[in-house]
C-alpha cells in the first residue's frame, strides 16, 4: 500500500522543484534574498543527496532516514528564525546585518538599482500572502510528518 521509495522520489522532485523556483524568484525576478534565505538552501541540497541514497541503498535506510529528520529539523529552526525576525518576534543579529559596503561607484549603484536591503525583515515576495521563510517553515513541517509516517510504517513492516 505505501510504496516508500515511491514517496522518497516524490520528496526529491518537490526538493528539486524548490531550489529551482527559489533560484529562479532571485536571479530571473531579480528578487533580493537575505543570508538566512541563502542559509535555508543548505539542508535541501543535503536532503537531495540523502534522498537519492535512500532510493537506491537500501542497506543502510534508518541511517539515512534518520540524518533526513535531523536535517529537516535544522531547516525548520532556520525557517522558524527567520518567519520569527520577519514578524519581529526576534530581532536581528549579526547574521541578517551585513556590513558589506560598496567597494566603488559600480557595487554602489548596483545597490541601489537593485534596491538591496541588508537585513532579513524585509519581505521582498509573497506567495499566497507568506513570504518564502514561511512557505519554507510549512513545507518542511510536511517533509517531516512524512519522514515520522514512514519511520512508524518501516518499523511496523519490520517487526
Amino acid at each position: 500500500m505505501l510504496n516508500t521509495k515511491n514517496i522518497f522520489k516524490f520528496l526529491l522532485l518537490v526538493q528539486i522543484l524548490i531550489l529551482f523556483s527559489v533560484y529562479y524568484i532571485e536571479y530571473v525576478m531579480n528578487v533580493y534574498a537575505c543570508k538566512l534565505c541563502k542559509y535555508q538552501r543548505l539542508p535541501f541540497f543535503f536532503n537531495i543527496a540523502l534522498l537519492f541514497l535512500l532510493i537506491l541503498n537500501k542497506n543502510r535506510f534508518f541511517y539515512f532516514l534518520y540524518v533526513l529528520v535531523i536535517s529537516v529539523v535544522i531547516n525548520i529552526g532556520i525557517a522558524f528564525y527567520h518567519v520569527g525576525i520577519e514578524r519581529e518576534f526576534f530581532t536581528e543579529n549579526q547574521i541578517c546585518i551585513s556590513k558589506k559596503n560598496p567597494k566603488n561607484e559600480k557595487d554602489l549603484l548596483n545597490q541601489l538599482i537593485n534596491n538591496q536591503k541588508n537585513g532579513c525583515k524585509e519581505v521582498k515576495f509573497k506567495l499566497f500572502k507568506l513570504s518564502l521563510s514561511e512557505l519554507n517553515l510549512i513545507t518542511n513541517v510536511v517533509f517531516l510528518l512524512i519522514c515520522g509516517h514512514i519511520i512508524r510504517h518501516e518499523k511496523k513492516q519490520k517487526n
